[in-house]
């Protein structure tokens, strides 16, 4: 099940060769999820890297009152996990449903050391994306910390434009630190301008 658009992907940020690309689709696990269900839950056993082909996934954690705090959505060419979990082998406090239809590959612990030894591309590749991920979560503190709710807002439309329109409202508002009814103030007074 190779991707084109993930071969494209990978190739922007490392020039990989052929067998590099064949050895990833053939150490990794692809898989259908069908909305809203469940790829990955907390609690004991350590948390996969997921890439995702096509789709939207949402990865949370699950507070007080079984509140939902959206850490992150993702979309085609993007990965998820906790990579603590990944990392440490160890439990994951996060979980990840499908919010649409969606393929992933998903790369367990033992594939990824496995795929970084035998080719130092993927070294370099997984060392650029996580320093992107670093750079976007800290972008991403500084919003919470210091845009208003309308900039914050604004600011994931720009970013998910098309993911409004699948996502419900009480999971952006989440993502954005906000109610769902301030999330409706904001769309109304917006849709008024």
């Amino acid at each position: 099940m190779y991707s084109d658009s993930i071969i494209k992907n990978f190739r922007s940020y490392v020039d990989f060769q052929q067998k590099e690309l064949d050895a990833f689709f053939d150490l990794a696990h692809y898989q259908k999820f069908k909305k809203n269900e469940m790829l990955f839950e907390s609690g004991p056993g350590s948390c996969p890297f997921i890439l995702i082909k096509s789709g939207c996934l949402m990865t949370y954690f699950t507070g007080e009152k079984d509140f939902i705090h959206v850490i992150q959505f993702g979309i085609e060419n993007w990965w998820t996990g906790d990579l603590n979990s990944f990392m440490q082998e160890e439990a994951s406090i996060y979980s990840i449903k499908a919010m649409a239809n969606t393929e992933v590959y998903i790369l367990g612990k033992k594939e990824f050391e496995s795929l970084c030894a035998k080719f130092p591309n993927f070294e370099k590749y997984f060392r650029i994306l996580f320093q992107n991920s670093l750079v976007s979560h800290q972008k991403r503190i500084i919003r919470n910390i210091s845009f208003t709710a309308e900039e914050k807002y604004l600011t994931f439309t720009q970013n998910f434009g098309k993911l409004e329109l699948i996502l419900p409202q009480k999971y952006i508002a989440s993502y954005l630190g906000i109610t769902p009814e301030f999330l409706s103030m904001i769309r109304r007074k917006l849709a008024g301008r």
